[in-house]
């Protein structure tokens, strides 16, 4: 609940902070949004701590081979990273850039799913 708290405070100050800043200095306003979203990344991934480690524990349990898991935690991060990007982009005004970031993302995702594809067709020829 603290984290929210802060996260929250912290946001708040640097969303009123940009707007001031928009008008007089846009460059100075888009650094400041990068600094506020970095330092709330930080906050954000310190709380996952207790998902990453029950997730390992799952996979253990059910013996799944670290090939098949570390695919989707990729494009897990991927995704929020391309979120972030793209409306990081968009908010300075740059929609075809947040557009390829959004492009970009997808299809890396597809690339970095492509040895859990894999897998998968090899267990169906197994089976088969």
């Amino acid at each position: 609940m603290d984290t929210s708290f802060r996260l929250s405070a912290m946001l708040l100050t640097a969303t009123v902070l940009t707007l001031v800043l928009k008008k007089q200095n846009p460059e100075l306003s888009l650094v400041l949004t990068l600094a506020a979203c970095a330092v709330a990344a930080g906050l954000l991934i310190r709380c996952l701590e207790p998902v990453l480690s029950l997730a390992a524990s799952l996979a253990a349990r059910a013996e799944l081979e670290d090939k098949l898991i570390a695919p989707l935690w990729k494009c897990l991060g991927l995704g929020l990273l391309t979120e972030l990007t793209s409306a990081v982009c968009a908010d300075a005004g740059q929609s075809a850039m947040a557009k390829l970031a959004e492009l970009g993302g997808s299809l890396l995702c597809l690339v970095i799913s492509l040895p859990l594809l894999q897998a998968v067709l090899a267990l169906i020829e197994e089976l088969l």
